[in-house]
């Protein structure tokens, strides 16, 4: 009898080590504020693209903004390179380390970078950009409005019911085929400009463009 009990124990402590194995070896889903006490564990973390570049030895360079809080981000340093555009929704899984007193998520492979969305396949009403800025500044987003005033190279856009307003800054070589009083879907990077103390949408790469909508 005794031996089968230890059988028993043997084996539920058995199920107990694989168990806490697998929490090791399997990466679980962070937020972004909780990287620090994740330090030298793999990760999985997720937010939206507001920076990307290419280094000189060929590693990428992301930052992803949390998207429940708008203060907390990430770098995410690529050993490689993923394409992707501000804005678009990403997944990474890495190895969490500390560089120059910064937070970042070390990935050693491209394939471990997922896109979970496209910023091109959402599109938001000028209410949500005015009322929480914060959450869409330097990345890619779709809005549609009414042209209400019209320049060489820029125009005012508002909503249906005349509340809020942004100014549209294009690129002549950006689609532009519209008119004053005309509704249009716009595709550009939200920013701030320091000059003017005002938030602003511009359409100046080859993703964007200004698109008349029929009524």
């Amino acid at each position: 009898m005794k031996f089968k009990y230890l059988i028993i124990l043997i084996a539920i402590a058995s199920l107990v080590v694989l168990y806490f194995l697998s929490l090791v070896s399997h990466p679980v889903l962070i937020s972004l504020s909780a990287l620090p006490t994740h330090n030298g564990q793999q990760v999985i973390v997720q937010g939206v693209v507001t920076e990307y570049r290419t280094t000189t030895y060929g590693s990428q360079i992301i930052t992803l903004r949390d998207m429940e809080n708008s203060t907390n981000s990430v770098t995410l340093y690529i050993e490689g390179e993923v394409s992707v555009e501000y804005g678009d929704t990403v997944q990474a899984i890495g190895e969490v380390q500390q560089y120059k007193e910064q937070w970042e998520v070390s990935v050693n492979n491209p394939q471990f970078v997922t896109i979970l969305q496209k910023w091109n396949n959402q599109s938001f009403p000028l209410w949500q950009l005015a009322e929480n800025p914060s959450e869409y500044l330097g990345t890619n987003v779709n809005v549609t409005g009414i042209v209400i005033q019209k320049y060489e190279s820029s125009f005012s856009l508002t909503d249906p019911e005349g509340k809020y307003f942004i100014d549209v800054s294009y690129d002549s070589s950006c689609p532009h085929q519209f008119s004053k009083d005309d509704s249009v879907a716009v595709a550009g990077r939200f920013l701030y400009e320091t000059k003017t103390f005002q938030y602003v949408l511009k359409a100046t790469e080859s993703t964007h463009g200004i698109w008349k909508l029929e009524r």
